[in-house]
């Protein structure tokens, strides 16, 4: 149990150094940008965690003072309606493909959770692909 915390850590210490690089190279980069530090494929779970949160507005301040990225990519990785608060709206008018894969939504959440991304993605008037594949949804009536 303690090597699975210990490597929990590390996961999340990486993800938050890809997303303080991801953050910088949106700054620098902009518009051409793909975004993957959210990109979690093939890793351990990254579950809600609100010390996440002040690097999820770093990330997402970049990408609202930016002219625009070409692509988010959002997998593996537990989000709640703090979190979607936070990322959602900077990516509106701002990313032409958003690509989510294996999000969570916690199960008190996850109506909250899709009014809010449903209400953005209405907005996102740049947004050309979205691509919403394996979300895991708590149960049958929520979904």
């Amino acid at each position: 149990e303690q090597g699975h915390d210990e490597e929990f850590a590390d996961n999340m210490e990486e993800r938050i150094g890809l997303i303080k690089d991801d953050a910088r190279r949106i700054r620098r980069k902009g518009e051409d940008y793909y975004c993957r530090s959210l990109d979690n494929e093939n890793q351990l779970a990254i579950l809600h965690d609100d010390a996440l949160l002040p690097h999820f507005k770093e990330l997402s301040d970049a990408i609202q003072l930016s002219t625009g990225i070409r692509q988010i990519v959002i997998d593996n990785i537990e989000l709640r309606p703090s979190a979607l608060r936070i990322m959602f709206p900077a990516l509106e008018g701002k990313v032409t493909n958003i690509s989510m894969y294996r999000v969570r939504f916690p199960g008190p959440d996850v109506v909250e959770c899709y009014e809010i991304i449903a209400a953005s993605i209405r907005r996102n008037h740049a947004l050309e692909i979205l691509t919403w594949i394996g979300n895991q949804i708590p149960s049958d009536e929520q979904a």
